[in-house]
């Protein structure tokens, strides 16, 4: 067993995107495609593991991968490309990023300040302060510590702030970058409960700086809340955005069958 490389705060996350070359599946030995499956079936006990069958043509397969340790991200990657139907599997794209935290979230130490100024004191106070504190503190490691639900649908898409002129992002100061960023997560709080979102940073870590893994039941609310959203200043101004990959939850027996990797095999 290797080692474990840990971050010193959030989990990795890992997305990697595999193109099934069609012509080489009949030369697959027998079984291939199910050694692949058993692989992905494996993983998905060791680590938290979701795969997904992708509509159009960027990608037949893309498997997230979140986890504290790197070097098991590594492995699963190296499984996952070195196997029986490894000549038949492409890897297209790949993602690094970090599960992070805000940095534009309220302290209990801001939120005490409006408290008081609001004309709260006393016992109703320090119950308000410690229920906030608790509120964030699970909001945090919600964040850092993601439990992502086995929904329909996956989306993902790399982001990063503009840099130029007077949409530079990074000259703003940070009460301005905080009310946007309020502003942007109104937006999304519409669709709790429809669209469930993990913002990982990769910054140092990838070409871009995030990368945002949406899950949701219904293709339309991912469509929805990605343009309601745009219309928030903090991406009509800020923001860059790169190729989106829409998946459909499969599991690894039914996904190998939909993406053709069973045939001639």
């Amino acid at each position: 067993m290797l080692d474990p490389v840990r971050p010193g705060e959030g989990w990795g996350v890992l997305h990697l995107f595999l193109q099934v070359d069609h012509a080489a599946v009949p030369s697959l030995p027998p079984g291939a495609a199910k050694e692949f499956a058993a692989v992905l079936e494996r993983w998905s006990e060791r680590t938290q593991l979701h795969t997904f069958s992708v509509l159009g043509h960027k990608a037949d397969v893309m498997l997230m991968a979140v986890d504290s340790d790197l070097s098991l991200l590594r492995t699963l990657q190296t499984e996952v490309l070195a196997n029986q139907a490894a000549p038949a599997l492409r890897l297209t794209w790949s993602y690094l990023s970090l599960t992070e935290g805000s940095e534009y979230t309220q302290s209990p130490e801001e939120y005490r300040e409006y408290l008081v100024a609001e004309g709260v004191d006393g016992e109703d106070l320090e119950r308000r302060v410690t229920q906030f504190a608790e509120r964030m503190a699970k909001y945090t490691d919600d964040k850092l510590h993601p439990r992502m639900p086995a929904w329909e649908l996956g989306c993902f898409y790399p982001m990063s702030h503009r840099r130029s002129g007077d949409d530079n992002w990074y000259s703003l100061d940070f009460a301005e970058r905080r009310r946007l960023m309020h502003d942007h997560g109104r937006s999304g709080r519409a669709y709790t409960g429809r669209v469930l979102q993990l913002v990982s940073g990769s910054t140092g870590l990838d070409e871009w700086e995030w990368g945002v893994t949406l899950f949701a039941h219904d293709l339309a609310d991912i469509k929805d809340i990605v343009y309601t959203m745009r219309y928030d200043e903090a991406s009509a101004r800020y923001a860059e955005f790169g190729d989106f990959v829409i998946g459909i939850r499969r599991s690894p027996t039914d996904l190998v069958v939909e993406v053709g990797l069973t045939r001639g095999t």
